[in-house]
């Protein structure tokens, strides 16, 4: 027995396809329902359970797969490395009239203001540290590692990426850098530390900067590590 489809969950599956439309993918709903066309037999489908996930995936891509994924409400038919890599590049190619308003309309709603970023850093990043020490490295580090080798472990993986992005800044010692948005510091206190530079380190996260400063003064790096916290602007 199959289910009814509402007219909202067809516009909206209707919506998704069309931004997914370069894309070698099948966006569907329930394999209860009607799943529309494949673009070819060998094209995986990314089944999605209803209309509010839908319109999440809508409203916020980047955040809305990776929650509707890790929450069940969203199941892939096939490799998923392959599926995002996919996504990735075609969507980074994407052409069309109704793909690039979809887009801009995208860009749009996702928009942040500064008082917007205030909000989101202090929702995300003012959590306890200790909550981040349970699961994150000693320097704290949040973002990808890079692998010289199949051998490097992940703590060796995360000082290889800070070295590679040094080297491809050319620094020199006595110069000073500026870092928007320092997260916890270690990219700040490895570039002090191991290349011989000031850093300037701006960052709207009130447990962070205590965190990066600690470590600062922990490892000597005082004198070559300031840290700035940017203040919410007064809207009165």
């Amino acid at each position: 027995m199959t289910s009814t489809v509402s007219w909202v969950d067809r516009n909206l599956l209707r919506a998704v396809r069309r931004v997914a439309d370069p894309v070698h993918v099948q966006v569907a709903l329930p394999r209860r329902s009607c799943r529309g066309p494949r673009q070819s037999p060998e094209a995986p489908t990314i089944w999605v359970d209803n209309g509010r996930t839908l319109a999440a995936l809508l409203l916020n891509p980047e955040v809305g797969f990776g929650d509707a994924y890790s929450e069940g409400r969203l199941d892939i038919d096939g490799d998923i490395i392959s599926v995002l890599e996919t996504l990735f590049d075609a969507m980074s190619r994407t052409s069309g009239w109704s793909s690039k308003l979809i887009s801009a309309w995208l860009n749009w709603i996702q928009s942040n203001s500064l008082e917007g970023s205030h909000k989101n850093i202090h929702h995300h990043y003012d959590l306890p540290t200790d909550f981040y020490k349970l699961w994150l490295d000693r320097q704290m580090l949040y973002t990808c590692a890079y692998f010289p080798d199949r051998t490097a472990t992940l703590e060796e993986a995360q000082r290889a990426k800070l070295d590679l992005v040094c080297q491809k800044l050319w620094l020199q010692p006595g110069e000073t850098v500026a870092e928007a948005g320092c997260g916890w510091g270690a990219l700040s206190l490895h570039m002090a530390k191991h290349y011989g530079v000031r850093v300037k380190a701006f960052n709207i996260s009130h447990e962070q900067i205590v965190f990066a400063r600690a470590r600062a003064k922990e490892e000597g790096l005082t004198a070559r590590f300031i840290s700035i916290i940017t203040k919410r602007r007064n809207t009165k």
